[in-house]
Parts: structure tokens; C-alpha cells; sequence
């Protein structure tokens, strides 16, 4: 379980936190103090940042982006060892989920995972096989989302200010 950053202590802001299991993968950057992609969005590992990564986040809102800009976002993050293989497929293959929908069109792409985190863990439950994969992705997807939310929100709350600029 990701636990939240916001200084309420709520950790339960985020529909499907303890029901969405992230998928264990391995570290494509083997350095000897590197945490596991995706990992890295908290407090401890912002001042860890790059100045781009943290530029780049600032103008982002999980919940009002569209699925083609997620997509260029996953892209760079994964590229930049932020985010895993998995979580950054996820986002671009999101931009073709839904026959009709404009990938352009800004929507609330936290929300999106979930709605499609809750109809795949639906039709296991109802006993479809072969989705096992597909729900430790949308898994690894939405603890990414989640983190990278709670991230955004707190560089905008002043949480990690540069304390030596």
C-alpha cells in the first residue's frame, strides 16, 4: 500500500489504493542507491529530482489530461527511469481503449484507470480467465497515478521547496 503524502495523513483519498496491488518489476536502472521505478515520487526523493522531471510535473493535472498527452508523459518518465515499462504501455495504450473517444479530449485519467481496475477485477470475480495480467498492470498503472498525483500536489503546496535556493 502506497501510503499518501498530504499532511492530513488521509490515505484513503484514492478509490482503489489498498485493492490495486503494483506489480513487482525490476529496476531497468541499476545504480546502488536507486529505488524501483515509480517508487520515487514522495518527499525523501524529491530534492532527488531532476529540475525538468519537477517543470514537467508542475503543469500536469492527472484529472484533467488527455489520454494522448498521459501518453507523451509516460513516455518521458519512463525514458527518465521515473516510471516502469508497464505503467508507461498503460498510458499509451489508454489512448485507444474506447472505440469513439477523442485521445485529445482532457478527462480525469486517474478515474479512468480505476473505472477499468474495477471492471477487470469484476470479471475475474465473475470467474473470466486470462485477466490476471491484465489487472497487475492497471495495478501498477494506478499506484503510479496515485503516487504521481500525490507528488503534484505536494510541489504545488510547497512541500518540496529547494530549501538551498
Amino acid at each position: 500500500m502506497i501510503v499518501s503524502l498530504n499532511s492530513t495523513g488521509n490515505t484513503n483519498q484514492y478509490k482503489l489504493l489498498d485493492k490495486a496491488v503494483a506489480m513487482p518489476w525490476q529496476n531497468r536502472f541499476t545504480t546502488s542507491k536507486t529505488q524501483p521505478i515509480g517508487q520515487g515520487f514522495d518527499a525523501q526523493q524529491a530534492a532527488l529530482k531532476p529540475i525538468e522531471i519537477k517543470k514537467l510535473l508542475a503543469n500536469v493535472d492527472l484529472r484533467n489530461i488527455s489520454p494522448h498527452d498521459l501518453g507523451m508523459l509516460g513516455g518521458f518518465l519512463n525514458g527518465n527511469g521515473e516510471i516502469s515499462d508497464n505503467s508507461a504501455n498503460e498510458f499509451v495504450l489508454s489512448t485507444i481503449t474506447k472505440d469513439n473517444m477523442n485521445a485529445n479530449a482532457p478527462m480525469d485519467m486517474i478515474k479512468f484507470f480505476e473505472d477499468h481496475y474495477t471492471l477487470v477485477d469484476k470479471l475475474i470475480a465473475q470467474g473470466e480467465q486470462g485477466l490476471g495480467d491484465a489487472r497487475k498492470f492497471l495495478g501498477d498503472a494506478l499506484h503510479t497515478l496515485y503516487s504521481m498525483d500525490e507528488f503534484i500536489k505536494n510541489m504545488g503546496s510547497g512541500v518540496f521547496v529547494d530549501e538551498k535556493a
